[in-house]
């Protein structure tokens, strides 16, 4: 079987929702409204008072795995090959997350394949990578071995992480995108949720 180790993300997968991008249906009548607005309506000759807010975090579910997220950020999915989907979220800059969901193979031998496949034209280039590994529990209690790649070339930095998971015939491949050192960005606050709330749900 064809094992595809990444899909290229070719839109930028933080976003604002535009205004009206929501209906609400009352009595029948479908309304279209945006997110922290307030409307009001006739309903039955009584005056309603509307105001949908998102919540300020959010939550990714599916079969084998689930995640939080902040509010403001789209979660992308591809479908890489029979099998083998791709959820993403990333920012503007290119910081992020991507989970791979494997359904007919476990890709707990992946890791260091995807970290070559992932740095080798910025190694080629000239960035000088150091390696490291630890583990993180998920939440749902496993403990995982997780590679840390920090790649530097001159004042640039990019600093990688993958991590697997995996039973009989299905699994998941976590990768992580940093696109510098520093704690407060979006990008470092999504990955911290990430790896705060994932969890295998098999």
């Amino acid at each position: 079987m064809k094992i595809i180790l990444l899909a290229v993300v070719t839109c930028i997968s933080m976003e604002a929702f535009c205004q009206e991008d929501f209906i609400i249906t009352l009595n029948g009548t479908p309304y279209p409204i945006a997110l922290d607005k307030n409307y009001n309506f006739s309903v039955k000759g009584q005056n309603v008072d509307v105001k949908i807010v998102q919540k300020d975090t959010l939550l990714y579910s599916d079969q084998l795995f689930s995640f939080q997220y902040p509010k403001g950020f789209k979660v992308s999915n591809t479908k890489l090959d029979a099998g083998i989907e791709q959820v993403s979220i990333l920012t503007a800059e290119g910081s992020g997350l991507l989970v791979q969901r494997y359904e007919t193979m476990n890709p707990s031998m992946l890791n260091e394949l995807m970290l070559s496949e992932m740095t080798k034209e910025s190694i080629s280039y000239g960035y000088v990578a150091t390696k490291s590994t630890f583990k993180k529990v998920l939440r749902s209690g496993e403990e995982i071995d997780v590679t840390k790649a920090i790649l530097r070339y001159k004042d640039e930095v990019n600093i990688y992480e993958i991590a697997s998971i995996g039973k009989k015939d299905a699994g998941i491949l976590i990768v992580t995108i940093r696109m510098d050192e520093n704690d407060d960005t979006q990008g470092k606050k999504l990955i911290d949720l990430m790896w705060k709330s994932i969890k295998t749900n098999w």
